[in-house]
Order: structure tokens, then C-alpha cells, then sequence
């Protein structure tokens, strides 16, 4: 199907195990029978508006990014990416099955307790490019009548380090993945933190395919993705990430969203 590696990156790491990519990387090659190369970038959540982007060039074949990411590189002319057709569904009863999420903005004692206390105090958020991080706090903001100027948006470079600066009280709240805010209450169920807003629901980070990939390809990624969970090293991760399952996506939901931040632009 290919004389040449699969190229996967994801962008999500490592608020999302990387050990997920992991085995993903080893089903997807094992479905395809070809090699699979997986590399990260944990400098963003995925390419800018007018940053070079890895598609275009053939660097990357199949990536998980940001949905930001795909609004953004689906806006212009010629889109370098299109929806491989698959995404993942989080553990999260607050996701009801579906494959959406949440950003939680999350306090520690003494925080705020509302949106309208936020104005003066200082917010964690993990990259200018998440949406569950950014994004949706920015937009409820907006949708709220609540000036974005005068919260102090801090850059932490992930969600995880997010969390880590609200517990040192660096900052006064985060806004975090819930998928990763469900994980980290499940695995340290004593922590002294508490979400008080679920910014959502938004559709969850998609996998993209370059857009001149050869279709069988991106339809066979996309099979491997939807019986991942079949897969015992990938349902092991998943668990692990607090999520479920692949199923089959089209862009409505994205589509959704890229008319939201074009209103509150």
C-alpha cells in the first residue's frame, strides 16, 4: 500500500500519554503492514495560521492536532489536511459517548469561584493554539460580556504544567483538557483542586491526513483507528488516557466550531 513509512505525528503530547501514540503507532503498522514512523511536537497543539505546516511538504502523513489547528489549515485555499475520518471518545460521563470534551477551568483553595471573578487574576493555559486550554476560556469570556484584556493569560506549555502551577499558587486557575483533568482526578484522587466551569462540549482533537495522501491510505488509517480498541496494547493505553474508543466523525461538528471563533474573533 506504501513503498515508503507512514509518517504520524501528534502534536497532543504530553498532557496525552505518549504511550498511546505509542501503541497506536504499532496497530496502525501492524494493520497497514508497513513501517510506522511516530515523532512528537510538544511546542504546540498543532500549526498556526501562516507558520509552515508539515503536510504540504510530506514531512507528516497523519497527525492528532488541536481542532484549532484544523479550522485554521481548512480556511485557506487548496487545505494542505482533511479528516481522516476517526476520533477517539473520552471516558468522561460528561461526553455522553460522544467524541467531545471539555475545558475545565480548574482552582485550588481560595480561587475563584465563577468566570466573572477571573478579570485580575492570573490563568494557566498551555498554548496559544489549544482549544480547551485557550480558546473556549477566551470564547466564553467573549459570550459572557467579560473583557479577555484584563485576565492574565500565563503560557505554561502544557496542561499538565498547568496544573503544576495552580498547585504552587503561581497562578489563580487553569484551564485544562477535561480529558486530562478526568485522568489526573482518577489518578490522584486526593488532590486538593476543583473545577468550576466545563467550557463545552467541543469536538475532541482530530486525527488529519495530508490532503495528497493517497485515499486507500487515509481509508485504511482510518479502519485501524476505528478497531484500535480490539487491539490489547492500544485499549491499555486508552483506559490509561481515559479514553474509550475510535468512532467515525465528519467535519460538522468542526465546522460548528469554526463558526463560533469566527464570531467572537
Amino acid at each position: 500500500m506504501l513503498d515508503h513509512p507512514l509518517h504520524l505525528r501528534t502534536f497532543l503530547s504530553p498532557s496525552i500519554p505518549a504511550s498511546l501514540f505509542e501503541a497506536l503507532a504499532g496497530h496502525i503498522g501492524r494493520s497497514l503492514g508497513c513501517e510506522v514512523v511516530l515523532s512528537f511536537d510538544e511546542t504546540r497543539s498543532g500549526p498556526r495560521p501562516g507558520e509552515p505546516e508539515p503536510f504540504s511538504t510530506a514531512e507528516v502523513d497523519v497527525a492528532f492536532v488541536c481542532a484549532t489547528s484544523w479550522v485554521w489549515l481548512t480556511a485557506v485555499p487548496d487545505p494542505p489536511i482533511r479528516l481522516v475520518g476517526a476520533a477517539w471518545v473520552p471516558i468522561d460521563p460528561r461526553s455522553e459517548d460522544q467524541p467531545v470534551y471539555f475545558g475545565d477551568v480548574v482552582i485550588g483553595p481560595g480561587g475563584p469561584t465563577s468566570l466573572t471573578d477571573l478579570p485580575g487574576r492570573r490563568i494557566a493555559y498551555n498554548d496559544d493554539v489549544s482549544l480547551s486550554g485557550y480558546h473556549s476560556l477566551r470564547l466564553a469570556l467573549v459570550q459572557q460580556g467579560i473583557d479577555v484584556h484584563a485576565v492574565d493569560f500565563v503560557r505554561s506549555g502544557s496542561h499538565l504544567r498547568s496544573l503544576e502551577l495552580l498547585q504552587r499558587d503561581e497562578v489563580d486557575a487553569a484551564a485544562i483538557d477535561s480529558t486530562v483533568w478526568h485522568r489526573v482526578c482518577h489518578e490522584q484522587p486526593a488532590l486538593d483542586l476543583v473545577a468550576i466551569a466545563a467550557l463545552g462540549p467541543h469536538p475532541v482533537q482530530p486525527a488529519v491526513a495530508r490532503t495528497d495522501l493517497p485515499a486507500a491510505v487515509r481509508v485504511a488509517v482510518r479502519a485501524a483507528l476505528l478497531s484500535a480498541h480490539r487491539d490489547a496494547d492500544v485499549t491499555a493505553a486508552l483506559t490509561h488516557a481515559r479514553l474509550r474508543r475510535f468512532v467515525p466523525i465528519d467535519d460538522t461538528r468542526y465546522r460548528i466550531l469554526a463558526d463560533e471563533l469566527a464570531r467572537s474573533a
